[in-house]
């Protein structure tokens, strides 16, 4: 049984993904892992660090036009858009891969999710599993809009089911790949609701120690025991996803929830303390000063469009003017 992990991001989160490296494969050396970088070499940065072929370009790895892809999508959505394309490569040599969210950390062996794909195709994490509505951000409410399920992790394994699903969802990803909640859009994530009803093969890892993150907080502590983390006493934490951290404000936990601090709950100081210094130690200062290409590639199509509309909207105008004054004169 041959498997696989791997991480999307573009080089401002070159760090970020260094750390989850070392912190799977130290829990893990015998499971290869990739880091897929979205992105153009950046002379300003040191890719030696990284052994090979752990690390690998998105326009060597699928046949798509990226660079096209960026015109419409912004960074985040195109990293998330290329995912599916990334697990068919993938698949081409191991039999059960797990996409991992670069903002992560790995405290423990994924022994339960190795268990899970050994039987299943599909192995999810819900965002969280006790409702919770004080509000205060997020809610059970406010994460319904990203998706019952958290991309952040995903674990596939080799089935009947697989090819179909892959090819399904990077098709619709292509096309609805967007950060717009007003259209009920939200990257790759949303569509994972429809696993569990348009396939048979699918498990829900409800493990409190898989995935914690802001929007299940509510339902989860933190205590260090003999160098271990466990959550709520009794399940060992898994890996813990630091999303909307920002390193340049280590003293927010998370720049969208309103309900925590370091101050109401401690027990999540150490933790991120221990993350900013890892991140740090990784060249974080360095990494986040790459502007990634094809985000910049982004912004300057979307400035061509625009610039086009106000040209179109100007010349309207004119004829609307011109429309208007012939109709006074004639009247």
């Amino acid at each position: 049984m041959k498997r696989a992990a791997f991480t999307i991001c573009a080089n401002n989160y070159l760090a970020a993904a260094k750390v989850l490296k070392n912190s799977f494969c130290g829990q893990h050396p015998d499971i290869d892992f990739f880091i897929v970088l979205v992105d153009r070499p950046d002379a300003g940065l040191d890719y030696t660090q990284f052994e090979q072929p752990s690390l690998l370009w998105i326009d060597d790895l699928v046949q798509l036009d990226i660079a096209a892809l960026a015109q419409r999508f912004g960074i985040s959505e195109l990293c998330t858009t290329v995912k599916p394309f990334v697990f068919q490569h993938l698949f081409q040599t191991y039999d059960q891969v797990v996409y991992i969210d670069p903002d992560i950390k790995v405290y423990a062996p994924m022994t339960d999710c190795w268990e899970a794909l050994n039987q299943y195709t599909f192995v999810l994490t819900p965002h969280l599993m006790n409702p919770v509505d004080d509000g205060k951000i997020p809610s059970d409410f406010f994460t319904l809009r990203t998706g019952i399920f958290n991309l952040g992790f995903l674990g596939l394994s080799k089935g009947p089911e697989l090819d179909p699903f892959l090819k399904w969802w990077g098709e619709r990803l292509l096309v609805y790949g967007y950060n717009d909640w007003d259209k009920g859009m939200f990257y790759d994530q949303i569509w994972a609701m429809y696993i569990p009803v348009m396939f048979n093969n699918w498990h829900i890892l409800k493990h409190y120690g898989y995935n914690v993150a802001n929007w299940n907080w509510h339902e989860r502590q933190l205590t260090e025991k003999d160098g271990q983390w466990w959550v709520n006493d009794t399940y060992p934490l898994t890996f813990f996803h630091f999303s909307s951290y920002r390193y340049s404000h280590p003293e927010t936990l998370c720049k969208y929830n309103t309900r925590y601090s370091r101050q109401n709950r401690p027990d999540l100081s150490p933790i991120f303390d221990d993350y900013q210094g890892n991140l740090t130690a990784a060249g974080a200062v360095t990494a986040m000063a790459s502007e990634a290409y094809y985000h910049q590639l982004h912004k300057d199509h979307q400035w061509r469009v625009k610039a086009t509309e106000r040209t179109l909207i100007t010349r309207i105008k004119r004829k609307l003017i011109k429309i208007i004054d012939r109709s006074i004169k004639t009247t």
